[in-house]
This record gives structure tokens, C-alpha cells and sequence, in this order.
């Protein structure tokens, strides 16, 4: 088969015939992993992450030559990178293109010519969408990814119709940090527009009190996350696109836009007592896409205050994260792309983080 779906256009001889009269449709991808987690590389199978404890009460009033000995011991705990192999092929039939379709140079003789498109313009086309697909891939694994994921009609939350198989990977973020961050946490923020009945419910309104609730989340802040930043720490608000823009009007509303604007290797961002706000389309890209009943969507707003490196991304190699292998198959006449990486997420410290949902 063709990789290029040409069934939705018409074939005539006025249709475009260069790749720069084509609109090239947006996508959200959720950029690069690394601007918003430390990256792991060297996790090839399942790997041992330590936490080492800390010791309890030291230190009493000495009497005597003789003392006591302390009980107080360091406790250690664990968890596992558990990397999941990856990936995927597609194919591309240069005979299954329309012969009509003039957006694509022509070639200039048939064998092996008009069927190795390796370095064409098509074949460019395709390898530039591959890529993009890989990056929204590796955001979407990391954060949604559920190995016990299941549609609708299971009793999951991907939408039916929906092959759970780009889900059941690895068991993302969100997953992990609903687990360890739940309801009854001292470090959890309510967001009540959530548990709307219908999608207009779970809409913010439009007066909705963003600032109060990136205050509540900082207020939430556990002692050692404090002391964390104390001693350098970056910490980061990644957020929905609504909170986002209700975040905006308020501060605009409130004329306090300006005081809150940061200027960062030139470029304008908010920020929220000294910490970098940054809106994850992509989150709603997925929740919205594949998260949905046909009635509700699932927790579409959400908001983290943590570090990278708390929620680091286990990989063998960073250059297999957007790594593609491409060939022309004499055999076979069709022209083969591959890719094959390692990846897994971790939320490791359930206190240097803050969520709301």
C-alpha cells in the first residue's frame, strides 16, 4: 500500500505540482522530551532504582562512660525502569500512488526509478510526518501510557474504537502519579469542573480562579520539595490549555500581566512566584482524542508542580527517541521505514510533586 492517502483529493490537470504549494497541516506533538524531563540513557531492561532513606532521631545526653546503642536504622525502598522495546514499520508502494497526482517529481525511467523513492521529495514528505508521529508517540507513552489500559465498554477510558494497543506499552505519568498522588493527598489540588456530568459542565468558566489555584498547589509544596528549591531545584507548572488561558485573562483582568511576565532566552512566558508555567497541549490533544465516553471527558484539567527530575524518561539511547531507518526493498519494490527505541517513565518522589486534577 501507499503511506500518501490520496482519496480525498481530485485528479486533474490544474491540481498542484510542487511540494511548496502544500499546506502542511498542524500537529501537536508535546516538543522534545528532554524540555521537560531529565532523560535516562544506558536503561536497556528492567533496572534497579534505589532510594536510600533517611536515618531517624541521633543524639541524647551522655551520663556516663556507658550509652546506649541506637536502634535507628536507614531504610531502603525501590523501584524498576521496566523499558518496553518499541516500534513499528511502515510501507510505501510507489505504484499505489496515482499516476495523475503531479505534486511529486516524476521519474525518469522505471526500474529501479519510478519505484525507489529513498531521497525524493515524496519520500521526504513522508519521513518529515514519521518524525512528528514519533514525538507525539513519546510524549503520549510517557504520560497516558497504561499497560492495563482498556476502551470504554471494558471499563477503561480510551475511547472506543480506539486500539488500546498504543496505550498498553508502558505505564505512563499520569498513571503512576494518580496512584501516588491521590484524592486524600496533602499534596493534591482539587479541580472540581472535572467531575462534570457532560462536557459543557467540565468547561471552566470564564471567571475561573486560576491564580487561587496555582496558589493552592504552591501552598501544597511539601517541606523537603521547599528546601529542594532552597538549594536549587527548578521546579515546573505544566498545565492544561484552559487553566492556561483563564490564567491569562485573570491576570489581564487584574492588570498584573505585566508583573508576572518573565523574559527568557528572549521569550515571554508566565510564571508563578518565580516558577515557569508551561501549557501542554498535548495533554489536551490526548485527552480530548482518546480519553473521551461520548459524554465526558476524563480529568481534562490537570496541572503538575514538580521537577524534571522527578519525572525523568528511561531510554537506551536519546538518539533512538527520534531515530528512523529508511531503505528501497528491490524484492519486495516498495520502500520500508523503521524505528525500534527503549522507553519507560518514572515519578519517583510522590513529595516532589503537587497535582491537580
Amino acid at each position: 500500500m501507499a503511506i500518501l492517502d490520496l482519496a480525498a483529493l481530485t485528479m486533474n490537470a490544474e491540481e498542484a505540482k510542487d511540494v511548496s504549494q502544500a499546506i502542511f497541516e498542524r500537529t501537536i506533538t508535546g516538543g522534545d522530551l528532554s524540555e521537560f524531563h531529565e532523560v535516562v540513557t544506558g536503561i536497556e531492561h528492567k533496572t534497579q532504582i534505589p532510594f536510600i532513606g533517611n536515618l531517624g532521631l541521633v543524639g541524647t545526653k551522655v551520663t556516663g562512660c556507658d550509652r546506649n546503642e541506637n536502634p535507628a536504622q536507614i531504610s531502603l525502598t525501590e523501584k524498576f525502569w521496566d523499558p518496553a522495546l518499541i516500534g513499528d514499520r511502515l510501507a510505501h508502494c510507489a505504484t499505489d500512488v496515482n499516476a495523475l497526482f503531479k505534486l511529486f517529481k516524476k521519474a525518469q525511467k522505471v526500474n529501479p526509478d519510478f519505484y525507489d523513492r529513498i531521497g525524493g521529495e515524496e519520500f521526504g514528505v513522508i519521513i518529515s510526518k514519521v518524525e512528528q508521529a514519533m514525538k507525539k508517540m513519546n510524549n503520549r507513552l510517557v504520560w497516558f501510557g497504561d499497560t492495563a489500559a482498556l476502551n470504554v465498554t471494558g471499563g477503561g477510558v480510551i475511547k472506543d474504537g480506539v486500539d488500546v494497543k498504543y496505550f498498553n506499552v508502558i505505564d505512563g505519568l499520569w498513571k503512576q502519579i494518580l496512584a501516588e498522588v491521590p484524592t486524600t493527598a496533602k499534596n493534591y489540588v482539587a479541580i472540581s469542573q472535572n467531575a462534570g456530568a457532560g462536557y459543557a459542565a467540565q468547561a471552566l468558566p470564564a471567571d475561573y480562579d486560576a491564580l487561587g489555584l496555582f496558589r493552592k498547589m504552591h501552598d501544597a509544596i511539601d517541606a523537603r520539595f521547599f528546601e529542594a528549591m532552597d538549594e536549587g531545584a527548578e521546579p515546573q507548572y505544566l498545565v492544561t490549555r484552559e487553566i492556561f488561558q483563564r490564567f491569562q485573562a485573570q491576570l489581564e483582568d487584574k492588570s498584573l500581566a505585566f508583573t508576572l511576565a518573565e523574559t527568557k532566552d528572549g521569550v515571554n512566558g508566565l510564571s508563578y512566584r518565580g516558577i515557569t508555567i508551561k501549557v501542554r497541549h498535548d495533554w489536551d490533544n490526548n485527552i480530548r482524542s482518546y480519553q473521551d465516553n461520548g459524554t465526558k471527558w476524563n480529568l481534562p484539567h490537570r496541572a503538575l508542580l514538580t521537577v524534571k527530575e522527578n519525572i525523568p524518561v528511561g531510554t537506551l539511547s536519546e538518539a533512538d527517541l527520534n531515530n528512523i531507518e529508511s531503505w528501497y526493498e528491490k524484492k519486495d519494490k516498495k520502500n520500508y521505514i523503521d524505528f525500534d527505541l527503549k522507553l519507560d517513565a518514572k515519578h519517583l518522589l510522590d513529595y516532589m510533586t503537587v497535582a491537580a486534577y
